[in-house]
Formats: structure tokens, C-alpha cells, sequence
């Protein structure tokens, strides 16, 4: 599944920069090298997908686990501005501050995706996203053994 995601992901990024660039005035817009940032955007949406299949084999709902890893991509960003100082630390671990440091956002200020860069950033999520994985891989041979 993973290796999957990572093909499409990078087909499809590959395509729509591809896309865009034609569509783009020549020269107006500053470019920097796109590869190192197709690479990590497919490695993080494989790195979504590992998350949500570890999930869906912890929870064994799928309505749960949908709402789960939507609430681990989505919530550190939504509520870590509620947090004052700790903001960047709090958004900086969820999956979408890689991202947006891979895509060079305006959004990802250090200040509110934390001060790692994009690599170690997206190094940290897959930490974690094997740490799930391996627990559930764990509860499955326990649990349907």
C-alpha cells in the first residue's frame, strides 16, 4: 500500500507541477529545485496512508478510524494556536506542518509549524507513524492469533 501511494502521489504532484509551471508566466514567479519537494510530498502522503492503515487496524471501525486520523492530521494545526508559546511544538508534530514546509507555504512560519526543517519534520511523523504501526501490528497478531 505504501509503496502505491508513493507512486500515484508522486505521479500526480510530478503532473501537476508539470501543469502549473506551463501555466505560469515565465519569470514572474520565483522557483526554487521542485524534485526534493515531490519527493517528500509523496513520502508524506505515504506516510498518511501507513498512519491510516495502522489506525483502522487499531480501532476495527472504519467510521472511528477515519475520524481518528483525520483528528491526528488536522487538530495539532486547528488548536495549536490555543496554546500560546507551545503553538509551534504542538503544530509542529502533526503531518500537515511537514507538508506545508515541503510545499514552502507562507504558512509554515517557524513560529507556528515549529523550528525543525522539512526533512527532520517529516522524519519525526514517520517516527511516530512506525511507533502506531508497530503497536498495531502488535495488538493484531495478539488480538487475531
Amino acid at each position: 500500500m505504501a509503496a502505491v501511494m508513493y507512486v500515484l502521489t508522486l505521479l500526480s504532484c510530478s503532473t501537476a507541477y508539470v501543469v502549473g509551471d506551463a501555466m505560469l508566466p515565465e519569470g514572474r514567479y520565483a522557483q526554487g529545485d521542485p524534485l526534493p519537494a515531490l519527493f517528500g510530498i509523496a513520502a508524506s502522503f505515504e506516510v498518511a496512508a501507513v498512519l491510516g492503515l495502522a489506525v483502522g487496524t487499531l480501532v476495527r471501525h472504519s467510521a472511528g478510524a477515519v475520524t481518528t486520523v483525520i483528528g491526528l492530521l488536522l487538530l495539532p494545526s486547528l488548536f495549536g494556536p490555543l496554546f500560546g508559546n507551545a503553538e509551534r511544538w504542538i503544530a509542529g508534530l502533526s503531518p500537515t506542518a511537514a507538508l506545508e514546509k515541503l510545499t514552502q507555504t507562507s504558512d509554515a512560519a517557524a513560529d507556528t509549524v515549529g523550528s525543525l526543517g522539512p526533512w527532520p519534520s517529516l522524519l519525526l511523523v514517520a517516527a511516530c507513524t512506525a511507533g502506531v504501526s508497530l503497536a498495531a501490528l502488535l495488538l493484531l497478531r495478539r488480538r487475531d492469533a
